[in-house]
């Protein structure tokens, strides 16, 4: 049985119509994304099973066990879902300090109300200690960075031993190198844990790295679902190759619109069997190797594609794709 299962989900604001249909199960213990890009449904569907947002009146079930949370009929408050949830701004309480911030919800929540003092502070040091933030219990919000923040965040949510981790776009706001640290630790906390999460996000690395399946969102629907090797390497359709993996459309030599996948394509100096002529106009420096941009009559098009090798603008090489 399904862990989350959610069945024919719709969401309207007003005559716009946000999700259509949206239908998936997570299964216990899992880690799963929902990519895609902005405005394409992806927080909402996570706001509908936290309970943030009332689904349309006419709308499907969204169930955790044998609980149904939601329905044509059924509305369980957000309150009661016993849902984890970690925000993009972090929503750390700036006149609290950390130990308070993470006890909160404990104090307010009525099945916490038989806890004593020495209970909540050994949840909210256990908590704390999973997020590496031990020793910062008196800092207030505005001593921290924004990492200490994020984790402070996921601390609160933890104390509550959700039956569901729900992360909105966590590791937006934060640098690069403090995000793949984060990144990193949140794939290690899950597995030790062995909680199941979902996490919201636009960033294709972030969904490639962490999940053990993604849900790639399009316009209000779910455009694709599969591991991330799966979709990675056989993108099912041209939006998933072009959103996933930077893919490109063109009509081939038959005449037939193919998805190109830039990483399959490998340069020549001198023409081969199938290969594809073009002049390179654009050449970009990231560091372990170099992003081309060349152009092809035979494509009709400018096709991107990576190389270790440094090529000069302006010079003719042929690309076979494989």
């Amino acid at each position: 049985m399904a862990h989350l299962k959610i069945n024919n989900l719709t969401k309207s604001y007003g005559a716009n119509k946000i999700l259509h249909g949206i239908s998936l199960e997570v299964q216990q213990g899992e880690f799963v994304s929902f990519l895609g890009p902005s405005g394409c449904g992806k927080t909402t569907t996570l706001r509908c099973i936290a309970g943030l947002e009332t689904p349309d009146s006419d709308s499907g079930d969204i169930t955790v066990g044998d609980k149904t949370l939601s329905s044509q009929k059924i509305f369980v408050k957000p309150e009661d879902r016993n849902l984890g949830m970690v925000f993009q701004s972090y929503a750390v309480w700036p006149h609290m300090n950390v130990f308070e911030n993470v006890a909160f919800p404990l104090r307010m929540k009525k099945r916490f109300n038989d806890l004593g003092h020495n209970e909540i502070s050994k949840i909210v040091s256990d908590s704390l200690a999973l997020v590496h933030l031990s020793g910062l219990e008196k800092r207030f919000g505005n001593e921290l960075s924004g990492g200490q923040q994020q984790r402070v965040a996921l601390a609160r949510a933890l104390a509550m031993s959700p039956q569901i981790l729900l992360l909105d776009e966590p590791l937006s706001n934060l640098d690069v190198i403090l995000r793949e640290e984060l990144r990193a630790e949140i794939q290690k906390l899950q597995r030790h844990l062995k909680m199941t999460t979902i996490l919201v996000t636009h960033d294709q690395r972030e969904a490639l790295s962490l999940s053990d399946r993604i849900f790639l969102m399009n316009k209000g629907k779910i455009e694709a679902v599969g591991t991330p090797e799966e979709l990675y390497t056989r993108p099912p359709t041209v939006f998933a190759a072009e959103f996933l993996v930077g893919g490109q459309t063109f009509n081939d030599k038959s005449g037939k619109p193919q998805s190109f996948i830039p990483r399959r394509w490998k340069h020549y100096p001198k023409p081969g069997l199938g290969s594809y002529e073009t002049q390179v106009v654009s050449r970009l420096y990231l560091g372990s190797e170099y992003e081309y941009w060349v152009e092809s009559s035979q494509l009709q098009g400018t096709v991107k594609f990576f190389s270790a090798e440094k090529l000069e603008p302006g010079s003719k090489v042929y690309l076979t794709y494989q």
